[in-house]
């Protein structure tokens, strides 16, 4: 009994019918308005023959442009301060970039910026010998705690 009521809703569903597109990746040249005009009167008065693009001339293309853009390295994973860690991800996703591109990007301006540079490189320094600071009186803590 079962089988018959599926059988039963599956002839009388209704799937809707989804148009056919143009595949954007396969153009090779984008056409102005004039030119798709020119086309449609001709494709009215001519049967339609096309011929299929050259895949290989679309992946050539898309290899160059690429190959254009600059190259990425991943790095192993950031640990930062908790609040920092909370306002920078904020700060980021309220300007829809992530973590790491806004690191490039700081290093870049910093880079080009001596005194920026300097500033930031102190700053680094300061919390390097927090970091470490922490780390030894966890590690003392861990010791003492075992010998309790």
């Amino acid at each position: 009994m079962s089988d018959s009521v599926l059988d039963r809703i599956r002839q009388n569903r209704q799937r809707p019918a989804v148009p056919t597109r143009a595949d954007t990746l396969i153009t090779n040249v984008q056409q102005t308005e004039s030119d798709q005009e020119a086309e449609t009167v001709e494709a009215q008065t001519q049967p339609e023959v096309t011929a299929p693009p050259n895949p290989s001339d679309t992946l050539e293309e898309l290899k160059a442009e690429l190959a254009k853009i600059p190259k990425t390295n991943r790095h192993s994973a950031i640990v930062l301060d908790k609040e920092l860690d909370q306002t920078l991800t904020r700060y980021c996703k309220d300007n829809r970039i992530t973590i790491e591109v806004f690191l490039e990007a700081a290093w870049v301006h910093a880079s080009s910026n001596p005194a920026a540079m300097e500033e930031i490189v102190a700053e680094a320094k300061r919390r390097y010998g927090n970091r470490k600071k922490a780390g030894k009186l966890r590690r003392l803590i861990t010791m003492l705690g075992d010998q309790a």
